[in-house]
């Protein structure tokens, strides 16, 4: 398996995310805070190994096609978010924002990870807010 995966860029973020085998690193331009709590992450099971106001990553013990499925219970069932559906685009969903009162943009990436005696995780999720 490639070890160099996901790059995503969009008009809000640019963010890397190198996968070594190690714990996962990012670096987003511009973002400091905590991920909205208002936006939920697939972190059960998951660890949230980085965030920040407009990006978060999360690692999973759980396969990238658990980890979609829940996302759309999250967000298309629990929450009411329109899915947009795209050939070979991430996981993305319009949501309605309460604190801007505004659709917001969530969308993810996702990378299949080989479990290692020090770091067990099948998936890494990385998750994007976008512009509202």
């Amino acid at each position: 398996m490639n070890k160099f995966a996901a790059i995503a860029i969009s008009t809000a973020t640019l963010a890397v995310v190198v996968l070594n085998g190690g714990a996962a690193s990012a670096s987003s331009a511009g973002s400091t805070g905590t991920w909205p709590a208002a936006f939920p992450l697939p972190t059960n099971p998951g660890t949230l190994v980085s965030q920040s106001s407009t990006t978060a990553v999360v690692r999973s013990t759980d396969t990238v096609a658990v980890v979609l499925a829940k996302l759309d219970d999250l967000y298309v069932t629990k929450k009411g978010c329109t899915l947009k559906l795209a050939v070979n685009k991430p996981k993305d969903y319009l949501c309605y924002n309460p604190a801007t009162g505004k659709s917001q943009e969530i969308y993810f990436t996702f990378a299949a990870l080989d479990p290692k005696p020090t770091d067990p995780s099948h998936s890494q999720t990385n998750a994007f807010f976008g512009k509202g």
